[in-house]
């Protein structure tokens, strides 16, 4: 099997240097910590960089799509806090991430925090994350815990296994593949203020304002997320919902669109996620005429199981959208997937996966049927 792609000097460059700290810091850092961690009296400055190498091949309906393929995913995070003399913490948080095709800078905000929440104002995606360290995002319920925690992942729309397709097929399965986890853009990453409260009973809530999204089609961008997490032993029940608005340009349908979603830990072992979306006809021109056949929609469901330094899981994926709004069929895509992992140590581990879809194409009225076969590494500092 061969493996090639498109590189650029400067995306390259920027992973192999990302990949070459990963690599000391695994040699030079205890093998208890993720990260790397520098403080005083008064100031913290965090250091995180992770490394992720996919190889994968491609097999399809369509001949024109089947591949060999490998690409390299990387990034690196600071993130500096300051304590001030009345208590409140001052922070920076500067983020980098690219593949052997480009590298751009992800994130640059200040944080300001204390025990009432987290504001922060700057350049960083829609949905309230954790301050450090590349865990789970409090506002997803369904996960590939065997794939990659940082980058493109094998999540639900999480763009690893959709990333392999070329052309007009990854234009059209790309949004599909993001429906049924959260709320539709909250991985935009544009300018924005943002806060994230503190969790309270259990409680979690966060919003976000963006005057110009990411998203080339939306304006102003108002996203908000509450959930809560209830514990009995080592059980943990986690449900929620999440919320976005966004202003259309020209003749289009303003975006809203909600998701909701539940997940339960049994024993610190299993992890059983549910979660849908809705964007009805949102973004579709005002010209179009509404039926709930053009209403877009998407459900995922995932089990994921760990066992000492194995985690085995899998996932399955409907979804549907208006392609073409002069045909009355819709697009629609049903996936599955099926993965393992095995932790070598907390810095590193290898994972691989399998990936079934069927796409119906609403304009040709033809399906397009494949498979992803994935194999990579992954390292963290």
């Amino acid at each position: 099997m061969s493996f090639a792609g498109t590189h650029s000097s400067g995306g390259s460059g920027a992973c192999v240097a990302v990949i070459l700290l990963v690599g000391v810091s695994m040699l030079l850092s205890p093998p208890a910590h993720s990260q790397i961690v520098l403080e005083s009296d008064r100031a913290q400055l965090t250091v995180e960089g992770f490394a992720n190498l996919t190889l994968a091949t491609l097999d399809t309906t369509d001949d024109l799509q089947n591949l060999d393929y490998g690409r390299i995913d990387s990034g690196a995070r600071v993130l500096g806090r300051l304590s001030l003399a009345d208590g409140p913490m001052l922070g920076i948080r500067l983020s980098v991430e690219g593949s052997d095709e480009n590298t751009r800078l992800t994130e640059a905000s200040i944080l300001l925090f204390d025990n009432h929440g987290r504001i922060e104002i700057g350049e960083r995606m829609g949905l309230p994350d954790v301050l450090s360290g590349y865990a789970p995002n409090n506002f997803q319920f369904t996960s590939a815990e065997f794939g990659p925690a940082s980058g493109p992942s094998l999540d639900p729309g999480g763009g690893l296994q959709t990333g392999f397709f070329r052309g007009l097929l990854a234009e059209q399965i790309g949004p599909l593949a993001g429906l049924g986890t959260t709320a539709a853009l909250f991985d935009d990453r544009s300018a924005k203020v943002l806060y994230v409260s503190p969790k309270t009973h259990g409680w979690l809530v966060g919003a976000s304002f963006a005057r110009d999204a990411d998203d080339a089609a939306v304006g102003q961008l108002l996203q908000a997320g509450i959930t809560h997490e209830s514990y009995r032993q080592q059980d943990t029940l986690r449900w929620g919902a999440t919320y976005a608005h966004g202003q259309a340009f020209a003749s289009e349908r303003d975006l809203n669109s909600v998701g909701v979603g539940a997940s339960v830990t049994l024993n610190d072992v299993w992890m059983i996620g549910l979660a849908a979306s809705y964007d009805g006809t949102s973004r579709l021109p005002e010209s179009s005429v509404g039926s709930f056949a053009s209403r877009a929609w998407g459900a995922t469901a995932s089990v994921n199981f760990n066992s000492g330094p194995w985690t085995i899981g899998g996932y399955c994926q409907y979804s549907t959208s208006e392609g073409n709004a002069a045909v009355a069929a819709n697009d629609r895509l049903a996936a599955l997937e099926v993965g393992a992992s095995y932790r070598f140590t907390t810095k590193w581990r290898v994972y691989g996966a399998w990936y079934r879809f069927d796409f119906d194409d609403d304009e040709r009225g033809a399906s397009t049927t494949g498979n992803v076969l994935l194999l990579g590494a992954r390292a963290t500092l």
